[in-house]
């Protein structure tokens, strides 16, 4: 297991372009991950709307995409400027922390939806990164893997939203929700399980 997340999208072209626009205009690796919090926030609000107008539901599927690409340039910048602090890696996991937070418990109380679904999915994809953390520091490797890990969790996300922007389906939220959480807990169990054979 590797101490980064790998991420292909590190390497694309479009990626590379963003993250030399943003140190252009003097964003930070802080600074990107505060916005990608903002973003993440936001994202959770405009599902909450989604009972006001179905727009809200493309609206949040953009902030979620958009959120997730800040997720990936925060650690671009700290690379490219060489500004890789301690108070940055404090950042990159809290703002996280929060922004999955906003993203499901809104999408629980979006149409169609289920609140206790939203606040369990958010429980549990909460523990999976705590029990990422605890192992580190025990001692333990970063274990980002899996098979509920945050960029599977945007996957399901971010498609689902854009379905119900199109063409609501019943039902469909809830099940998300559902794999969400279902996934989270196995995953944590995957990652105890990791960390405790490293330890041992």
């Amino acid at each position: 297991m590797e101490e980064r997340r790998p991420v292909p999208g590190r390497r694309w072209r479009v990626s590379q372009w963003a993250v030399e626009t943003l140190i252009s205009v003097g964003i930070t690796p802080n600074g990107a991950s505060i916005i990608g919090m903002i973003l993440g926030i936001l994202s959770g609000l405009a599902f909450y709307m989604t009972g006001v107008d179905g727009i809200f539901w493309f609206i949040g599927a953009v902030l979620v995409f958009l959120r997730s690409a800040f997720n990936i340039f925060d650690g671009m910048i700290a690379e490219r400027t060489g500004n890789k602090t301690a108070s940055g890696v404090f950042l990159n996991d809290f703002t996280d922390r929060i922004a999955d937070a906003a993203m499901l418990i809104g999408l629980g109380h979006a149409q169609s939806s289920s609140p206790a679904m939203g606040y369990i999915a958010t429980i549990m994809a909460l523990l999976t990164g705590l029990t990422r953390l605890s192992g580190k520091v025990a001692g333990a490797r970063m274990y980002y893997g899996g098979v509920m890990s945050k960029p599977i969790r945007m996957y399901l996300v971010i498609p689902s939203a854009l379905i119900m922007a199109v063409h609501p389906v019943e039902g469909l939220v809830p099940l998300i929700l559902i794999l969400i959480a279902v996934g989270s807990a196995i995953t944590v169990v995957q990652r105890v399980w990791w960390i405790l054979r490293e330890l041992s």
